[in-house]
């Protein structure tokens, strides 16, 4: 599949339950917008940005390989000749847009743990929970994230890999990471005024949940966790609303 791709995933709909989220846009393979600060050139190689539609197709060409390779051969063991011979262009060519792979995997960051993490953001906007169930709410985000894990899942297995062997690689994710632990605080914040909330300490709250509910969705597609997914959409949710919500 090639092009600039974007596939949604589809919580399950209860008529009874009132959902504040939408659709949850995940890119296939990448997008092309670019991390900055993770481009590091070599000595000599000008990275350039493409303009013209047939540059875009071979950046997206690129992009989709290295998902493709670092999923079947490994992040190590991906060379960029490896990239290069999938996207079907020359070495050098792979160079004129990427200094590395490594450069290439930070960017594909952008496309698989920052796209859900901007998602979560908006749907924790404190406006969308005004007229809603919050039980529900939670129950229909958790649902999302969750399902999130089921796409391309050897890339995402990659990226925690990366988190724990790459300092870099980790600052970025931990970035990413307090945006919406940032992004629960302020709906705190505002479900404290409404009464609604039985939590005083927001920012150990906001910290607890998101690690939780990150390492639980993780096991269940990229681990070996014997559990059912949507079994456990239900249990994290209910344990979550207990900890947050008066009765």
């Amino acid at each position: 599949m090639m092009g600039h791709t974007v596939r949604h995933v589809h919580p399950p709909v209860n008529a009874n339950v009132k959902s504040n989220s939408h659709f949850l846009p995940v890119r296939a393979y990448g997008s092309v917008r670019v991390v900055k600060a993770a481009v590091k050139l070599r000595p000599g190689v000008t990275v350039r940005m493409p303009q013209q539609a047939r540059s875009r197709r071979t950046r997206e060409r690129i992009l989709a390989a290295a998902i493709s390779c670092f999923e079947s051969l490994g992040y190590e063991e991906t060379t960029t000749a490896h990239i290069a011979r999938r996207a079907r262009t020359a070495v050098g060519t792979f160079y004129s847009y990427f200094s590395d792979k490594r450069a290439v995997l930070l960017e594909l960051l952008d496309g698989t743990v920052n796209e859900i993490a901007t998602y979560v953001v908006r749907s924790l906007d404190p406006k969308l929970w005004d007229d809603a169930d919050p039980r529900a709410s939670v129950r229909n985000l958790i649902d999302a994230l969750f399902h999130t894990r089921t796409i391309n899942p050897g890339m995402q297995r990659i990226v925690w890999e990366r988190y724990f062997k790459d300092r870099e690689f980790r600052r970025a994710v931990e970035a990413i990471e307090r945006r919406v632990r940032a992004a629960m605080i302020k709906l705190f914040v505002h479900l404290k005024a409404e009464r609604k909330l039985r939590i005083a300490d927001f920012q150990s709250a906001a910290f607890v949940i998101h690690s939780s509910i990150e390492w639980t969705a993780s096991r269940l597609v990229l681990g070996s966790a014997d559990a059912d997914t949507d079994a456990a959409v239900a249990a994290a949710s209910d344990m979550v609303s207990r900890f947050l919500f008066r009765d």
